[in-house]
């Protein structure tokens, strides 16, 4: 047979079987290292709204996770939250989250995940994906190219977790944030302002931000003091529309973000600020004129001057009973004209001691 001939023929037959292994049956295969890698197992799982892709060579393992499971594509690297991770058969690892040191490159860890389909008929997931990962320390480094993952199938099998997020995940620190930010207990101070940031970061790089909304909140989040009351700007933002100047809680042509008593009751925000709501009525006491909502303005419960009628643990602007009868102070008409000022509160006896003060 011609030589020719017989090189071409092997040739079609080691592409033609290339081709079955790639497109005809389950497989994760790359070029790792300038030699060829093909895992001899594979599975993928769903889990908390990621994909997880998980090929194992001997002792090898190449972990592929995505921030979600719509098809397209998942950068990886530089801050980004999908994450490509191989474990070296001497149990070294590497990661796509991990920097390389200075000394050894300047550039981040890069690379890309491309889900082309997960069937849920199939219940298979396929793609492609390269990426170049470090070490810990950032001084070792592997490089993957002309991944592929086809119909691996979807078996909920695997127990490893992402170092990064997905966008469920980052969602739902959003929300328990929020909670805690909205709860005044304990009070938000700049160290949960910074949390939120990160959070919003996170949330940005693993969620689809197609109208540039997640974005925007990044971008508003301010969590410098201006006025030092303990209070980031941004959380002195109560309308929550990004501008920090038209948020004025006493008017007195102070924005929040610069007033150090926002709510003009005499007590410092920073004061009001430890101390919750004691109202319990959803408005934190800096931004309260009525601490104790007794129908009593706080600044004329002696608030800056810590005035206590009682001698109870509680002076009187967070004290639901100022004179410590047992008789509520809103129940003790200390406002009739409901202006807040108790210049008209009753006194029965007419001793000119007001009756809520008096036991």
């Amino acid at each position: 047979m011609n030589k020719n001939l017989l090189l071409l023929l092997l040739v079609s037959i080691f592409f033609g079987c290339a081709d079955d292994v790639e497109f005809n049956n389950p497989a994760v295969q790359a070029n790792f290292e300038g030699q060829s890698w093909e895992a001899v197992a594979q599975s993928a799982s769903t889990k908390d709204g990621g994909l997880i892709i998980r090929a194992v060579r001997g002792t090898e393992t190449l972990l592929l996770f995505t921030t979600r499971t719509d098809a397209g594509n998942y950068p990886l690297g530089d801050n980004n939250q999908s994450e490509a991770r191989y474990r070296a058969a001497d149990g070294t690892i590497y990661s796509t989250l991990n920097a390389p040191d200075p000394s050894v490159q300047v550039f981040p860890s890069d690379g890309l995940i491309e889900i082309s389909n997960v069937d849920l008929v199939s219940n298979t997931a396929t793609g492609e994906f390269w990426f170049n990962a470090f070490t810990a320390d950032g001084l070792n480094s592997v490089n993957f190219i002309d991944g592929v993952f086809f119909q691996v199938p979807i078996l909920q099998n695997i127990q490893e977790d992402t170092g990064g997020s997905t966008c469920d995940l980052a969602m739902a620190t959003i929300n328990d944030l929020q909670a805690e930010i909205m709860a005044f207990e304990p009070s938000p101070d700049v160290d949960l302002c910074l949390q939120y940031q990160v959070a919003l970061e996170v949330q940005v790089l693993s969620c689809v931000d197609s109208d540039g909304t997640l974005q925007m909140m990044l971008d508003n989040v301010d969590c410098n003091d201006d006025d030092g009351d303990g209070l980031p700007n941004s959380f002195e933002d109560v309308n929550m529309d990004g501008n920090l100047d038209n948020d004025d809680a006493d008017m007195d042509g102070i924005p929040n973000y610069l007033d150090n008593d926002d709510d003009g009751d005499g007590v410092l925000t920073n004061f009001e600020n430890m101390r919750g709501d004691t109202d319990e009525d959803g408005i934190p006491n800096y931004l309260d004129m009525d601490d104790d909502n007794d129908g009593v303005l706080s600044i004329f419960e002696g608030a800056s001057a810590s005035q206590n009628t009682d001698g109870d643990s509680l002076v009187d602007h967070i004290d639901p009973d100022d004179d410590g009868d047992g008789i509520l102070t809103a129940n003790e008409n200390p406002d009739p004209n409901g202006d807040g000022d108790p210049a008209d509160a009753l006194d029965t006896d007419m001793d000119g001691t007001p009756d809520y003060l008096q036991n």
